[in-house]
């Protein structure tokens, strides 16, 4: 499953996000994570050689939106494979960490599977689905932190940035708008100091700050 763009020499990664500022935190970040492989973003599926759907569980019948929108990924994915443009397809997020196994079993085309805590393992994962043709399911939660093992951001941010000071919140509240398999990812206390702090430090001022992300 090798995907490669045949016009520009480039590996072309759309992410479809859904949901929170988190989800479009997590987006970015897995196309840090990919970007050493040769992946770059386009703006449209039609062109890309590898998918990823980042999904949100508070959206209402998040998960059947979900297998809606892989319907019409799949079109998408056949059509470029007829055309000798084979494509990676991933499913992201919230709903991948609930439904996990059930979602390549309603939709074997789709080559991966992985929850908010695992994308610094993506590189990994596309290898695993190149060699087992798909059928990846990466859902569980590492007992190394995601944080520690991702790239510095690529991402142009201008004004603003994310700066990750948890990862989750510590408890339920009503008023919280956080779904249960967002909510249990892994609590723990505000890292220490770090280059990206200092980073977004320096590029802050009164009427520029950096948006912590909780």
């Amino acid at each position: 499953m090798t995907a490669t763009n045949d016009t520009k020499g480039l590996k072309l990664l759309h992410v479809i996000t859904w949901g929170c500022q988190m989800n479009v935190y997590d987006s970015g970040r897995m196309a840090d994570v990919l970007a050493p492989l040769g992946y770059a973003p386009t703006p449209t599926p039609d062109e890309a050689d590898m998918v990823i759907l980042n999904t949100c569980h508070i959206r209402d019948k998040a998960a059947e939106k979900v297998f809606s929108e892989l319907g019409r990924l799949r079109a998408v994915k056949q059509a470029r494979e007829a055309a000798g443009r084979p494509t990676i397809l991933a499913v992201a997020g919230c709903v991948a960490q609930a439904e996990g196994a059930e979602i390549i079993s309603r939709a074997p085309y789709v080559d991966i599977v992985l929850g908010p805590q695992t994308y610094h393992r993506l590189p990994e994962m596309v290898a695993r689905a190149a060699r087992a043709g798909g059928g990846v399911i990466d859902t569980d939660f590492p007992a190394e932190a995601k944080f520690d093992h991702l790239p510095d951001s690529a991402t142009p941010q201008g004004v603003t940035a994310f700066l990750t000071i948890r990862r989750a919140a510590t408890r339920s509240a009503a008023s919280a708008s956080f779904p249960t398999p967002a909510a249990s990812r892994r609590a723990g206390p505000p890292p220490p100091s770090s280059p990206r702090q200092g980073a977004c430090s320096r590029k802050a001022h009164a009427r520029s700050p950096c948006w912590a992300r909780t």
